[in-house]
């Protein structure tokens, strides 16, 4: 079973998860496009609760999961 990754998804994993804006989220692409879609242009990326939201452009993120990616500020 898929599950379905929507905004609702997104700002409960970020609060649960105590996360800040060092992290970056990254989703499977079909579980990116599908919680754009609301938005008329194509995007990479959306910003939820001042975390970045990404597309898994390497085939790495299962569809239905959500992998926290650590960014480094120089």
């Amino acid at each position: 079973m898929k599950k379905n990754i929507d905004l609702t998804t997104i700002k409960n994993f970020i609060l649960t998860n105590a996360l800040s804006e060092n992290v970056m989220l990254m989703l499977h692409p079909s579980n990116f496009d599908k919680l754009v879609t609301a938005g008329k242009q194509k995007t990479k990326s959306i910003c939820i609760a001042g975390i970045n939201i990404i597309a898994d452009d390497n085939n790495e993120i299962n569809e239905g999961e959500i992998d926290v990616l650590e960014v480094k500020f120089n």
